[in-house]
């Protein structure tokens, strides 16, 4: 390490070349181990903090996600902290004593003549002298030979925006600059009374025109001021809402209790809070940050998907006012940055946000809390494949915190850890002031007449139609689920057979009405839908199947008159999203909410009191082996989004299995008989919760290639010592054999230890040809 770097602090960020740029790092550790074989090691060439960056446990969190998880810290990094704080300022190169008289040519000759005339020089001054062609391979060499470094003295890391507003200072009312200027005096005027930094938007919204600002600032009564940018969580979730402080029941009482005590005394302690739906969980998870802010601790509240939760954003913003942080994708880079500093530097009591808001920064953190904690979204699909519940689990035990998992449907594992007493339950059982759950009726769609020209599939039964058309004539509001977006999940010509199947993946395209096109969900391969079939020359290409478009094409035949609003995947991408979506029909400016799965997720709708689950078996076939479990748990939430308010709620569901177990407990919503039949199918099969499972992923555009990489890792995995404690399921090709142009095989192994898990990860990893690892997945597919 070059001298002029200086003394590094654990949790600092430094940074280091990485090619011819700069790439930034973490310093875990002084004493590190010994990199691994065949690593490429580079000097540090500057400590862009003085300070920790974050705090040693949340390090410690990181590094110890990364090994679970098998993969580098660096990309746990990079999932916990925003990129744009993660930048460095731009390197400055400066020529090194050995670079005077070394003989070099061509474009690194063109680098050192460059630096040694300048003295210094940057990226870009270099390519107007040297080219762009070869220049990041020759400056690669010349750092690497030691004849060139980077300055470490004007390194800096990157901070969060700011953004310029302006102050006034009270001057006298005859001031020369308000003589014959009635303008400036009002927007001094305006400015002296708010007595704050004001934006230039305000300004402009308060008539402050460019000439009449600068008059002021000339006149030096306006000073400009660099204020740190924040994101308005109001314009993300849709406006405010007032503080709701019902009076909590017993059962609240009792959990509000437990997990305040918890927190205060710094004890790292986990709850599950089971409480059935619209049992009062959200004001348990209020009360108890409020405790921890009392406490002097923080606490982080984690959703799914924060595009599904704006109602409960608005009352935590109501309770806690502007000590709330709000991290998610949905934030452009600078507000995500602005947002982490201000958690980091604790100026917010609570941070709210999905899987990645695990990672805030927050300094004395006490309470962590997962509402909907069965929900799949808190595993990352895609590397780093953490999940935020472990991540969670781990964190609350280094920070000596409270973990609170909040269900009405916990998940088998949860489920287990409760009932042999590893997971203390607290139990809602029913809904405040004594409101009755919503009753639930089996509509079976083998006994229904399908309509001509849908092939035998019911869209909307007869029994549907009717407990639908009484809720609108009482002036109430009805959701209705159909699990898939689109008009239908496929077009098909029915003169050869020809269903478009997208040529990256092995599925067929959805077909699209409102655009007209055909859509791969998988890939995005997106083609326009042809008049007539390109391979046999036919027009009778034929819709087949339902989507959400479709849904509501009907619903306008079956209820004209009869307003509406769409919740899907593409409903979301539009402007508005799904927070406006959700806001139209919480205000009555829509009767129906129609969508996917996303209408089912932890909404609290008080005029609505009827719900339709279209296609109640959809999620049956899937192989997975949590597929009845995720029946049970869609069909048990989305029973719950109706009959909330004082008036009760009626739900049809439409199934063609009325017998499986998973509808028939769905139907009586009883999680605990569904919980006694599913764990003893996991425990005889030695599924989940019983044992652990690793996913291992081989994909490549040829699929020989793939099936022997998967080959090799089966006979690498039986011919090692772990083979003893292990069970391989395959390889097999993948249910989705062929994604985005790559064929994919798989093998599952089985483990009853953790760490017999984690050797065969490390085998695999270390493979010439090493797979994706997926450890304890959520998805088989």
């Amino acid at each position: 390490m070059p001298e002029d770097v200086g003394s590094l602090v654990p949790g600092a960020r430094v940074a280091a070349p990485f090619g011819s740029a700069l790439a930034t790092g973490l310093v875990v550790s002084l004493d590190p181990p010994p990199p691994p074989e065949g690593a490429v090691e580079r000097d540090i060439v500057a400590a862009l903090d003085d300070a920790p960056f974050l705090a040693e446990r949340l390090v410690k969190v990181l590094v110890r996600a990364a090994a679970y998880y098998i993969v580098p810290p660096g990309e746990l990094l990079r999932a916990a902290v925003p990129a744009r704080l993660l930048g460095a300022s731009e390197a400055v190169y400066v020529p090194t004593p050995h670079a005077v008289g070394a003989p070099l040519e061509g474009v690194a000759g063109e680098i050192l003549s460059t630096l040694l005339e300048a003295g210094e020089a940057r990226l870009a001054e270099l390519a107007a002298r040297a080219g762009r062609k070869g220049l990041a391979s020759a400056l690669k060499q010349l750092l690497a030979d030691g004849l060139v470094r980077i300055r470490s003295e004007n390194l800096r890391a990157a901070s969060a925006p700011s953004d310029r507003a302006w102050v006034a200072r009270p001057a006298p009312a005859d001031h020369p600059a308000f003589q014959r200027a009635p303008k400036r005096r009002s927007l001094h005027a305006h400015l002296l009374a708010l007595g704050r930094p004001v934006s230039s938007e305000e300004l402009r919204l308060a008539g402050g025109s460019p000439a009449v600002l600068g008059a002021l600032v000339k006149a030096r009564l306006v000073s400009p001021v660099e204020t740190e940018r924040r994101a308005d969580i109001t314009r993300h979730v849709g406006g405010a809402s007032q503080d709701r402080r019902p009076i909590p029941t017993a059962a609240q009482r009792v959990a509000i209790d437990a997990i305040s005590e918890s927190v205060r005394v710094h004890g790292s302690k986990e709850f599950l809070l089971d409480g059935v739906t619209g049992s009062g969980k959200t004001e348990v998870y209020l009360a108890a940050l409020e405790a921890a802010r009392e406490a002097g601790r923080r606490g982080i509240l984690l959703v799914p998907e924060i595009a599904l939760a704006p109602a409960l954003v608005r009352r935590l913003v109501a309770r806690f006012g502007d000590r709330v942080s709000l991290l998610h994708s949905g934030l452009s880079d600078g507000e995500r940055a602005a947002e982490w500093e201000r958690a980091r530097r604790g100026e917010v009591d609570a941070v709210v946000g999905p899987r990645s808001a695990v990672f805030a920064p927050l300094p004395e953190l006490g309470l962590i809390v997962l509402d909907e904690a069965h929900d799949a979204a808190y595993k990352q699909g895609e590397s780093p494949r953490y999940d935020a519940r472990a991540v969670a689990r781990v964190r609350a035990h280094e920070e000596g915190a409270t973990l609170v998992l909040g269900s009405a449907t916990p998940s088998m594992e949860q489920e287990r850890a409760a009932r042999e007493g590893r997971l203390p339950r607290l139990v809602l059982p029913e809904r405040p002031g004594a409101r009755a759950r919503a009753t639930v009726e089996v509509v079976d769609l083998r006994k229904e007449n399908p309509r001509e020209g849908d092939h035998g599939r019911i869209l909307l039964a007869a029994r549907t139609a009717e407990i639908l058309s009484e809720c609108f004539e009482r002036g109430e509001q009805a959701i209705l689920l159909l699990n898939r977006r689109g008009f239908s999940p496929s077009l098909l010509c029915r003169a050869c057979g020809e269903d478009f199947r997208c040529g990256n993946c092995s599925v067929a395209r959805t077909y699209h009405r409102r655009r007209e096109n055909l859509l791969c969900h998988y890939c995005g391969d997106d083609i326009r839908r042809p008049p007539a079939c390109p391979k046999c020359g036919s027009d009778a290409l034929q819709p087949i199947g339902f989507g959400t478009e479709r849904l509501a094409e009907r619903f306008e035949e079956r209820f004209p008159g009869i307003s509406y609003a769409v919740l899907d995947r593409d409903a979301a991408a539009r402007r508005g999203g799904a927070a406006g979506v959700l806001m139209n029909f919480e205000a009555g400016r829509a009767q129906a909410l129609l969508g996917t799965q996303m209408v089912a997720k932890g909404h609290d709708f008080p005029n609505a009191t009827a719900l339709a689950v279209l296609d109640a078996d959809a999620l049956l076939s899937f192989p997975d082996f949590r597929s009845a479990e995720r029946t049970f748990q869609l069909v048990t939430q989305a029973a719950g989004r109706v009959g909330r308010g004082d008036r009760p709620g009626v739900v049809a569901v439409q199934t063609s299995r009325p017998d499986h177990e998973a509808i028939r407990a769905a139907v009586k919503q009883d999680h605990p008989s569904f919980a006694d039949a599913e764990l003893r199918f996991r425990k005889a099969f030695r599924y989940p919760p019983y044992t652990h499972l690793l996913l291992a992923l081989f994909a490549d555009v040829e699929l020989p290639k793939a099936h022997h990489a998967a080959g090799a890792a089966l006979a690498a995995l039986a011919s090692a010592e772990v083979a003893r404690e292990i069970r391989i399921l395959g390889p097999a090709p993948a249910p989705l054999e062929r994604l985005k142009g790559l064929w994919r095989y798989h093998l599952v192994v089985k483990a009853e230890r953790r760490e017999a898990i984690a050797e065969a990860g490390r085998l695999l990893a270390a493979l010439p040809d090493p797979p994706k690892l997926d450890v304890d997945p959520q998805n088989l597919l």
